[in-house]
């Protein structure tokens, strides 16, 4: 697994099942709604989000530079992939979806800008990454995390791009301070009840944006000059 803790492995592994990364998913999925899209997934880890795109009717390109991940996610036939870091990749994309990588990436902008030269001029850009770095703690140092982020700030660093950005996570927020900050462990397995409530929470989460929130989403659609001038998300 390379430079990939056991922490971040058994993360990414139970991505398929957990309701946070799935609820996400749909917020992802329903922005691109009604649109047939050639996407790159650009550190795909082990492909949950791509199927589901590709389900949607999608084309989809997943990469990532860990290949056991590629490995595993070649498991499903329903998209592409290749053993990549993003920096290293070359093309030009419908949409570009990068979804809680940029946090593992130390020069954060020099992707970014990769990530922005590989949309199509009226293309998508959109990114997911953990919110408000006072809440940085023992699941991110575990997970490999240089930083999470604020709105303002991410934002600031998107370049060429029509821009709109939500939190999401808000009701989680008490769970990582107690758990990631306070008690420095693993956030816990939920139990069946719990895991009703957390999906409810989460569904509530979907159709309202809270000011705050353990996750910030990026929606950038790329300015096409040649066609308008500009272009809204």
């Amino acid at each position: 697994m390379n430079d990939m803790s056991t922490y971040q492995y058994k993360d990414l592994l139970l991505k398929d099942i957990d309701p946070y990364a799935n609820a996400k998913y749909d917020i992802i999925r329903n922005y691109l709604k009604g649109k047939k899209l050639n996407i790159l997934n650009a550190g795909c880890g082990t492909g949950e989000l791509a199927v589901l795109l590709a389900k949607d009717g999608h084309k989809v390109l997943g990469i990532d530079r860990e290949p056991e991940y590629i490995r595993i996610a070649k498991q499903a036939k329903e998209v592409s992939y290749k053993t990549s870091s993003i920096e290293e990749f070359e093309g030009e994309f419908d949409c570009v979806i990068s979804n809680d990588v940029l946090e593992h990436i130390e020069d954060d902008k020099t992707a970014i800008r990769k990530l922005e030269d590989m949309v199509k001029p009226g293309g998508y850009l959109i990114l997911t990454v953990p919110a408000l770095q006072s809440l940085y703690g023992f699941h991110d140092v575990e997970l490999g995390h240089y930083r999470r982020y604020s709105a303002p700030q991410l934002k600031k660093m998107i370049k060429g791009f029509s821009i709109k950005t939500r939190y999401f996570g808000f009701t989680l927020i008490p769970v990582c301070i107690l758990f990631s900050k306070i008690l420095k462990r693993a956030y816990p397995i939920s139990s069946h009840g719990q895991g009703i409530l957390l999906k409810f929470l989460l569904r509530m989460e979907k159709i309202i944006a809270a000011p705050l929130g353990t996750s910030l989403m990026l929606f950038g659609r790329k300015h096409n000059y040649e066609l308008t001038g500009t272009s809204c998300v």
